[in-house]
């Protein structure tokens, strides 16, 4: 599967662009590499690295890619300049420095330290499904997904989204399904879950684990619920959910899907991206459903 976890959205409102205009305003909001005291940036940049175009356009599905980087200072660092800077001044003023002055030094210290720090870099992937109202991020991040929508608000001065509503409690749901295993059609537990007490915040986690023991059932009987599960939908893709409905190792596990990998950079993006799209179009709508059907204003 091209995207391994993804944050999941509903656009709330028609997307009408085509590919090449969005390309053109993408434009506008290019990435720029971080430069002296700058700690971060993100923006767009060609999905195909040596390419020049910053959407791809298949089966419907507009496929952009941001570049974030971020320069980070290793605390140690920090802390032993400012230590050191700390025990001069104490020593020439005879006195204990104030928090706020000692703040003031450690500001400084990071501003010194910031232009020398490397940065490190990452890709950050997301479609827009228009036929489906949809916008899929590729992140384990919500904060990364909240840049990434963040970064098309401010490229196309509007971008009102969603996190799908269901009907239904996301983990009253989870914990009933390990109660009774009995689960919609097309879904069968995987091999994970979270759970927690709601009353002393105790927590369990269990992986690489059968979900239909005695074991598991006795922390839900015992008054944990569940608010993330691994689940296999028709055999074919696994995957974690959580209580956001943020989807996490997501695998194609029926190795006859498997396909020797086109040559062509473009073509071998093209199928994957044309048969990922397809596969959470159906998949969605099964889930949502499962949690009691998607509420929709």
């Amino acid at each position: 599967m091209l995207f391994k976890n993804v944050f999941i959205y509903r656009l709330s409102q028609p997307f009408n662009l085509s590919g090449s205009d969005l390309d053109q305003q993408l434009m506008d909001n290019l990435f720029v590499p971080c430069s002296g005291i700058k700690p971060s940036s993100f923006g767009w940049t060609p999905i195909i690295e040596g390419t020049e175009a910053l959407v791809h356009e298949v089966a419907g599905s507009l496929l952009l890619c941001a570049r974030r980087e971020d320069k980070v200072v290793p605390a140690s660092a920090v802390n032993e300049a400012l230590a050191a800077r700390v025990q001069k001044l104490e020593s020439a003023e005879g006195r204990k420095l104030r928090a706020k002055e000692r703040q003031g030094m450690k500001e400084n210290v990071m501003a010194e330290l910031l232009p020398r720090a490397l940065p490190r870099a990452k890709r950050v992937y997301g479609y827009i499904a228009p036929g489906d109202d949809l916008l899929v991020i590729n992140t384990s991040s919500a904060s990364e997904a909240e840049m990434f929508i963040d970064c098309l608000r401010d490229t196309l001065g509007s971008f009102p989204v969603t996190v799908p509503q269901v009907k239904s409690k996301p983990t009253d749901v989870f914990t009933q399904w390990l109660l009774t295993r009995k689960l919609p059609d097309g879904f069968s537990l995987g091999d994970q879950c979270d759970l927690m007490d709601p009353e002393d915040r105790a927590s369990v986690s269990c992986r690489r684990v059968d979900l239909d023991t005695s074991e598991v059932r006795s922390h839900v009987e015992a008054g944990k619920t569940c608010f993330r599960i691994g689940l296999r939908w028709h055999g074919d893709i696994s995957f974690s959910i959580d209580r956001d409905l943020a989807l996490k190792q997501i695998k194609v596990e029926n190795t006859a899907n498997d396909a020797p990998e086109e040559e062509d950079p473009i073509a071998s993006l093209d199928a994957a991206l044309a048969h990922m799209s397809l596969e959470f179009a159906r998949l969605f709508p099964a889930l949502f459903n499962a949690l009691g059907g998607e509420t929709r204003g």
